[in-house]
């Protein structure tokens, strides 16, 4: 009875909604979902059927996520990404406009970050495993079955391939791409494209 659900959000019958919770307008949560104490569902968001969203998460609005994933406390899906603009010695706010958009059987550790698209949305694919404390930049996509270990750091717009590991700690810059099958170790910077 704590929960707060917005006019228009579309909330299973079949799903459990979490003490303090926020569903916003539009909404969806699916069959069988748990939305847990304390859990932000933003305006539009989606979120699919048997997935379970630990306590404190944050899906920002207009952001999806498929079915059968888990996302582990305090993670926040969709904030803006590190989009600003050098302008006469300060910076200056780019407004980030697309989403985040996440497949099937993904998992999302403790504290982690995905930051939501500045045009085009950021795409983790199914399958997808994150550690804890994990930094997705904004307009990433992470190719299906890729695993990442915890404080991986992957910067704005690269493209990692499927199947691919990277070891905690680890680096991506932004604007690489790294094909299917790629395997970093634990602390490595990657500074070139792996094709």
């Amino acid at each position: 009875p704590s929960a707060v659900v917005e006019p228009g959000a579309r909330i299973s019958p079949r799903s459990t909604i979490g003490a303090l919770c926020f569903i916003g307008a539009g909404a969806e949560i699916g069959d069988g979902a748990v939305v847990a104490a304390q859990v932000h569902v933003g305006a539009g968001a989606a979120v699919g059927a048997w997935t379970r969203l630990n306590a404190r998460v944050v899906l920002a609005e207009g952001c999806r996520i498929g079915e059968r994933c888990i996302v582990h406390s305090g993670a926040v899906i969709g904030a803006d990404g590190f989009g600003f603009a050098p302008n006469g010695g300060e910076w200056v706010k780019i407004e980030q406009l697309g989403a985040v958009r996440i497949g099937d059987d993904v998992e999302i550790g403790a504290n982690s970050c995905i930051d939501r698209g500045a045009l085009d949305d950021t795409v983790l694919d199914d399958g997808v495993k994150l550690d804890n404390l994990v930094q997705i930049g904004h307009n990433v996509h992470v190719g299906a079955h890729t695993a990442m270990a915890g404080c991986v750091g992957v910067a704005g717009s690269a493209r990692i391939g499927r199947h691919c590991t990277a070891g905690g700690g680890a680096i991506i810059l932004g604007h690489l791409e790294l094909v299917d099958h790629v395997h970093i170790t634990a602390a490595t910077v990657v500074t070139r494209s792996i094709l």
